[in-house]
């Protein structure tokens, strides 16, 4: 059996051709069929060479559910780093890449990032290239409230005046110019022909949040049909009336992954006859959607 997926090939891949420094952490190793030894010559296979193995990499055999050697992954990463000497200049404008982004129901916007460089403050202004708005609350990886974080710190931001994207690079400060920031951003169009083909499957996405959101369009973008599919909207958050109203006008599908839909709403998609998928499990929503698709 193979280890690997085809996403953590191309993991690899993309560590080799951007020369990136990594170290390997081999998990589930308190399960009793855990095989590292097999794991090892895999990753060998696969050009991801170890110690011991005609390499340099260091790695570690760890499992995330008891714990067993997380101390010492932990260590390995230190070491990595101060082999690397990484530095940066405290007194620059922060800057670094975005998460993940969803909308919490009772906070609004929030927006996890990493910072790279710079020292990211509460009450700076900060944006990507597709969305901006002011820090009004900071804090750190354990939830707690920070006025202040460095560099290579993950941080939760909510003040965001709409959601960015996921991989946008952000940057923060006291003045920040949108134009400067540099980022790739995607943006999708469809005709009001297409919209209006009766002849479509056409869906409305939803997810809790917009890694969840970019992964499931994707995925049901790759989906065989005979049909055309169209994807009128993506949009992060709870399904909600206006969602039933917008399905019911262009007779599509509203498919939710991990997010809630309200009881009065529900109400009113049974009354438009919307049909509405819903589940927290993205296998079983596929397989409902290709259920569909095969009709």
């Amino acid at each position: 059996e193979v280890c690997f997926k085809p996403q953590t090939k191309e993991v690899f891949q993309i560590l080799n051709d951007t020369k990136t420094p990594f170290v390997v952490a081999i998990n589930k190793v308190d399960k009793p069929e855990a095989n590292v030894e097999k794991v090892k010559n895999e990753l060998t296979a696969e050009g991801v060479l170890l110690e011991g193995y005609g390499g340099h990499i260091s790695f570690e055999p760890i499992s995330a559910k008891t714990g067993q050697n997380v101390n010492e992954l932990l260590d390995l990463i230190l070491l990595a780093a101060d082999y690397e000497s990484l530095t940066y200049s405290p007194g620059a404008a922060a800057e670094g890449f975005i998460l993940e982004a969803k909308v919490d129901p009772r906070r609004g916007m929030e927006v996890t990032a990493i910072v790279k460089n710079g020292t990211l403050r509460q009450g700076d202004e900060i944006a990507t290239a597709t969305a901006k708005g002011k820090i009004k609350i900071l804090e750190n990886f354990q939830g707690e409230k920070a006025s202040e974080l460095s560099p290579s710190s993950p941080a939760l931001i909510i003040g965001f005046e709409n959601l960015p994207q996921v991989g946008e690079e952000f940057r923060a400060g006291k003045k920040v110019d949108v134009s400067a920031v540099k980022a790739a951003v995607q943006t999708r169009s469809i005709s009001q022909a297409d919209a209006q083909d009766e002849t479509a499957i056409k869906f409305i996405v939803k997810a809790s949040d917009s890694g969840s959101l970019e992964a499931l369009s994707a995925i049901m973008k790759a989906l065989p049909c005979e049909k055309p599919v169209l994807i009128l909207d993506e949009s992060v958050g709870d399904i909600g009336d206006n969602d039933i109203k917008n399905a019911a006008a262009s007779h599509a599908i509203i498919v939710g992954f991990k997010n809630k839909i309200s009881k009065s709403s529900q109400n009113l998609a049974d009354i438009q006859k919307v049909k509405v998928l819903t589940n927290d499990i993205v296998y079983h929503l596929i397989k409902d959607v290709e259920i569909i698709l095969m009709k």
